[in-house]
């Protein structure tokens, strides 16, 4: 089996406990002092780091995806007054799927998905 852990910059391990365990409910993994690792609920884990690398990503998105629409809309509800840069759920028919924007305390780009087919 191979799984994967992806490892994001962060300023502030506080803040992702905050935002990431106690906001997204994501389960932690591992802390490791200067990083932090949180399960995707059995898709893999994602890290959040203090040490490296030295500089934030610009271009980098964090996608969740949800298995029905109506999650992407709990989602976004919850979310609306906890995150920054909230925008509204949209129909993307290139792609074919129903999302969302926002951005973390880091200014990391979330994403919240479904495919609609």
């Amino acid at each position: 089996m191979i799984d994967s852990i992806h490892f994001y910059k962060t300023y502030d391990l506080n803040n992702v406990k905050l935002f990431y365990g106690d906001i997204l409910n994501l389960p932690l993994y591992k802390d490791q002092g200067k990083c932090l690792i949180y399960d995707m609920h059995g898709h893999g884990k994602i890290g959040f780091c203090t040490h490296h690398p030295k500089l934030m990503p610009s271009s980098t998105c964090i996608t969740f995806v949800y298995e029905r629409k109506i999650d992407v809309e709990k989602m976004h509800k919850h979310l609306k007054s906890r995150a920054k840069e909230v925008s509204a759920p949209t129909l993307n028919e290139a792609f074919k799927i129903y999302h969302f924007f926002c951005k973390d305390f880091d200014g990391h780009t979330l994403e919240f998905q479904t495919f609609l087919n």
